[in-house]
């Protein structure tokens, strides 16, 4: 007997996988990105930490298989889900907790984020704009992505000569 059943029982699972190149256009990994629908522009949620659930849950399993060996895989970490034990489900030699840009460097942040380095994983800072303030996480972080979008090449300049010390 073919049992059928109704697809509205499952939720629609939609992940994008923008890939990181190393600067000989290598790849390096790929930053796995909740989408809400197969229009992988843009993502419409309201719940940042359920949106990081559905992509430890399902996400990364199913983004795996197409990680070429060696290549990391980074999620996005709002506050609630870096200080709750949700990046500990995830290995930490393939996947990078990357901070959101919204996170402040809060005592409760900095404590989670020196337990995540012990435990070996490599922490990223998301869409940093030079912002005073983040130099605690500026000094835990592996990886501080600069977001560029909107900004002159000298606005550029100016965030990266200030992570110099970094």
């Amino acid at each position: 007997m073919d049992e059928t059943y109704p697809e509205q029982l499952y939720d629609r699972i939609c992940v994008a996988r923008q890939p990181i190149f190393t600067g000989d256009m290598q790849v390096w990994g790929y930053e796995l990105l909740f989408r809400d629908s197969e229009d992988i522009q843009t993502a419409a949620f309201t719940d940042g930490d359920q949106a990081t659930s559905q992509i430890i849950a399902d996400g990364f399993g199913l983004a795996s298989p197409g990680l070429r060996n060696g290549s990391k895989a980074l999620i996005n970490f709002p506050r609630n889900a870096l200080v709750g034990a949700a990046p500990y489900v995830l290995p930490p030699e393939r996947c990078v907790v990357e901070i959101l840009e919204t996170v402040k460097p809060e005592p409760e942040v900095i404590q989670a984020c020196h337990e995540l380095k012990k435990r070996g994983y490599v922490l990223a800072l998301d869409d940093f704009v030079g912002d005073p303030g983040f130099e605690p996480l500026c000094e835990l972080v592996d990886i501080i992505k600069v977001d560029i979008l909107h900004r002159s090449p000298a606005e550029v300049a100016t965030i990266v000569n200030g992570l110099s010390k970094y």
